[in-house]
């Protein structure tokens, strides 16, 4: 008896709306066929030369053609002659070769992109670009001469691996570089979870041995010079690694020692959608800026700190703080100084047994939030306009969706505006809804799917939807659900 292999492709989540087709794939092999199935969400991430017919674009083929201004360019340029050719030599008629043909090209465009660009544009905590070429080289030298041109698929063979990756960096403009660690029991016929280290890792072996969890690493070196540059390789890593592995966007976690621990408290209070939870260790958060771990009720998080280290006092300040605010905070110590000693390289699972334990839900019934900058006013379904464009504001509300199509907001004089992006997942959209300050009756009639919300007066500026990257994770995906049905 014969058997045929089919795919479910699950849609664009919309709203609380998910539909299901069916594509069949005949009697290819499942993980071709898993990346067969992926080929229409890497559209969704890939320039759009990358799968014109005429690639590589009218645009990439001008450019190679000038002379190059240094040694560097010199060597991209080689590059990119070497892999065109190669891929050119590849059997295109092969699915395999089709679904793995744009992902390799989105590393070439990586190429047209930076030569004869001003190498020096690079700051001092950023990878440098000749770093970044080496990692790309390595990923296409497992995805082309270790995989494709032997007739091996990459997906089979990655499981239990690292992999160094290159990607753009969205907002900075330049190259960057990541560290990719699978685990052994990867497989995308289901979304796996991810633990993203900002300084320090925990260790590679027990990862992926021990744990279930793709973990991300290296993407800066030193301290960074401000967290903006942080913010976009965040967003930009984790949409690149989307298009590679099937990665749960519900499921994205962060740790860090030291200066990591206090970039994970500050990504989760500006983002508090990007993490299910948090696990700083030892984190030196001090000064004017600690009172906001106060709004991190969205965000778990296991504070760890040595017994003796030179942070414990202010740590146990920021735990303080954020327990009684009544923020969903765990405090363990453990024997040591001012090193992740237990979390980091005795045992792994003090953390993942921690996030096994928590996804996050993009449509709470309260959100808190914070709002230091434009460019953090969005909370999960809710986004702020304060009163005026300005570095020192300290936005701070809290919209909590009560019985009865009621919604509560309480917010401080520097939010103007809200936008609440009401769905069926937070009430009844077929009644009217009633939304209220205190006393005040702000809003009474029909729900809809961008609720504007005056709360005072303000200057004139605009601003943006706001930061939605779990959005953007589940176009990625959660576009496509991998499931194999036999006949």
């Amino acid at each position: 008896m014969g058997s045929t292999r089919t795919l479910p492709v699950m849609s664009v989540w919309k709203e609380n709306l998910m539909r299901t087709h069916t594509l069949d794939l005949g009697g290819a092999s499942f993980r071709s066929a898993c990346r067969l199935a992926s080929l229409s969400l890497l559209l969704l991430v890939l320039p759009s030369t990358s799968l014109a017919a005429d690639w590589p674009g009218a645009e990439y083929a001008a450019k190679i053609k000038e002379p190059p201004k240094t040694d560097l360019d010199k060597k991209i340029q080689a590059l990119i002659a070497d892999y065109e050719s190669r891929l050119a030599r590849l059997d295109q008629a092969k699915p395999l070769i089709q679904a793995c043909l744009p992902r390799l090209r989105q590393n070439v465009s990586l190429l047209y992109r930076e030569y004869n660009r001003d190498h020096k544009r690079y700051r001092g905590d950023h990878l440098p670009p000749e770093s970044c070429i080496q990692r790309l080289e390595g990923d296409m030298k497992f995805n082309l001469a270790d995989g494709l041109e032997k007739g091996i698929d990459p997906a089979t063979v990655a499981p239990g691996r690292w992999q160094g990756k290159a990607y753009w960096v969205e907002g900075a403009d330049i190259l960057g570089q990541y560290d990719l660690i699978v685990p052994r029991s990867y497989g995308p016929a289901k979304p796996t979870p991810v633990v993203l280290s900002y300084q320090d890792d925990p260790d590679m072996d027990q990862m992926r041995t021990k744990t279930p969890y793709i973990l991300i690493r290296c993407i800066q070196r030193g301290y960074p010079k401000g967290l903006v540059a942080v913010e976009q390789k965040t967003r930009s890593i984790l949409k690149d690694a989307a298009g590679d592995f099937h990665i749960d966007p519900f499921r994205i976690y962060a740790t860090g020692f030291s200066y990591g621990g206090r970039t994970d408290l500050i990504m989760a209070w500006r983002h508090p959608h990007w993490f299910a939870a948090i696990a700083p260790v030892c984190n030196d958060l001090r000064g004017d800026q600690t009172p906001c771990v106060k709004q991190l009720k969205n965000v778990p998080a296991l504070l760890m700190h040595g017994t003796g280290d030179s942070f414990l006092q202010t740590g146990k300040v920021v735990h303080q703080l954020m327990a009684e605010a009544g923020c969903p905070v765990s405090w363990r110590t453990y024997p040591g100084g001012h090193a992740p000693t237990l979390p980091f390289r005795q045992d792994v699972t003090v953390l993942t047994k921690f996030f096994d334990q928590h996804v996050m839900n993009p449509y709470p019934k309260t959100v808190t939030h914070v709002v230091e900058h434009r460019r953090y006013s969005r909370a999960f379904w809710v986004n702020a306009k304060l009163v005026r464009d300005g570095a020192d504001m300290r936005g701070i509300f809290e919209v909590v969706v009560k019985e009865g199509n009621r919604i509560e907001i309480d917010a401080n004089d520097q939010v103007a505006e809200l936008t609440l992006d009401l769905c069926e997942k937070l009430l009844d959209m077929n009644k009217p809804v009633t939304v209220v300050a205190g006393e005040k009756v702000l809003y009474q009639g029909k729900p809809a799917a961008a609720l504007k919300i005056k709360l005072r007066d303000g200057e004139p500026h605009e601003i943006g939807p706001g930061d939605q990257l779990w959005r953007d994770l589940v176009e990625i995906t959660g576009k496509t659900v991998y499931v194999v049905q036999s006949k």
